[in-house]
């Protein structure tokens, strides 16, 4: 496993939501990895809305005060840098300003820390003309979405990705559609599988209050609602089984009206991702209800190993990466099968069947995942220096 280096990593911002860059880069700072992570680039248009007003307020404050949330004693985090950046990413002028302040941002940090041959990871296509600026000895687009299909999205992404994916030494792509989509140049292109913190996602018999007294057995979510969530078919799921308890946990950016009149249904809202297993184990099935469009097709959903290590059946939209489990989850074709299935995983939860799931996940465990893909990056930095050599 790599250790002692310094890694520049360009993300959402930090501890928003376990990411897969977050989930890597915890493993990183196990091993005494040092991360210089970078939040808060404006990858969506900004909206003139309370919630996006709150969330530009936030972004000022920490640029202004370089706070973040208060350390828990136990965790690890890494070097924090809030760079000021105006996102307007579709305008040239912007785009060169936004890679000055970003690039003074992160030189001062990596100066005051020493950071020696720091490599370079990002997943936000915005970042091209960051690439060779920051002294870094090998560079990686680690491409986890369609970012060009989400709402609010820039119209430079497309241009800007390809960009990035000239100029990198190397892309990894969690799902076999990013794969194809975007090859580098320089033939360094790998797949790289989403992983599970196996540890972490594990049924305990210790559950939130907000659960204990909902009726089994209960078919469940957790994660973001946002656009991609087919909220249309998980109502006729809920009203298809009034006898079946519905939970919804995680924050939402949808309207759940529709669903106030529904007995059978729990909307808990978000917690935190520390205690998300006191709620998620309560779940007898779990749920990926996504729209199957340009944004959830090349996905590859973190919460199928999620739910698969807590020990518990599946049933999913019909999405390429979910139907490589087809063997231990249960995939839909269509809306129909969908509501069909929840009945067949209900009584597909024989502990033998369970226990192969927690076996699957453990496969796929972050540490293992982390080390196979810094193994490829040494290998392509040690290649570099070779070459710088001749």
């Amino acid at each position: 496993m790599i250790s002692n280096r310094d890694i520049i990593i360009f993300n959402d911002d930090w501890g928003r939501f376990p990411s897969t860059l977050q989930h890597i880069a915890r493993v990183l700072m196990k091993h005494n990895n040092r991360v210089f992570w970078i939040g808060s680039l404006g990858l969506r248009k900004p909206k003139i809305t309370i919630s996006d007003f709150k969330r530009a307020a936030q972004k000022f404050l920490k640029i202004l005060y370089k706070t973040d949330k208060v350390k828990t004693e136990c965790e690890i985090t890494p070097i924090l840098i809030f760079p000021f950046v105006l996102p307007l990413h579709d305008y040239k002028i912007i785009r060169w300003l936004n890679q000055i302040s970003i690039t003074r941002a992160v030189k001062k940090e990596m100066n005051y820390y020493k950071a020696v041959d720091p490599i370079f990871i990002t997943s936000a296509p915005i970042t091209d003309n960051l690439v060779g600026r920051l002294g870094e000895s090998c560079s990686v687009f680690y491409c986890v979405d369609d970012y060009s299909h989400m709402d609010r999205a820039f119209k430079s992404i497309p241009e800007l990705e390809k960009k990035l994916v000239t100029k990198v030494d190397a892309v990894f792509a969690v799902s076999d559609s990013l794969f194809q989509t975007r090859k580098s140049p320089k033939g360094n292109t790998f797949f790289a599988p989403q992983g599970v913190d196996t540890d972490h996602f594990k049924k305990t018999k210790q559950l939130a209050e907000q659960v204990k007294g909902i009726k089994k057995p209960v078919i469940g979510f957790f994660g973001l609602i946002s656009e991609w969530i087919d909220l249309d078919l998980i109502y006729e799921c809920v009203k298809y089984y009034p006898e079946y308890s519905f939970v919804l946990v995680g924050k939402s950016t949808r309207d759940l009206s529709r669903f106030l009149d529904c007995k059978n249904f729990t909307y808990l809202g978000a917690v935190d991702y520390e205690v998300l297993p006191k709620y998620a184990s309560v779940f007898d099935v779990g749920l990926i209800p996504f729209e199957l469009n340009e944004i959830t097709i090349p996905a590859n959903p973190l919460k199928l190993l999620e739910y698969f290590s807590m020990g518990i059946p599946v049933v999913s939209s019909n999405l390429p990466e979910a139907k490589k489990n087809s063997d231990l989850a249960f995939i839909a074709k269509d809306k129909t099968e969908f509501i069909k299935m929840i009945k067949l995983a209900v009584e597909d939860n024989a502990a033998e069947k369970n226990q192969k799931r927690v076996r699957k996940a453990a496969g796929f465990s972050w540490e293992a995942i982390t080390e196979k893909i810094f193994d490829k990056v040494l290998q392509i930095e040690s290649g570099k220096n070779v070459n710088n050599k001749k």
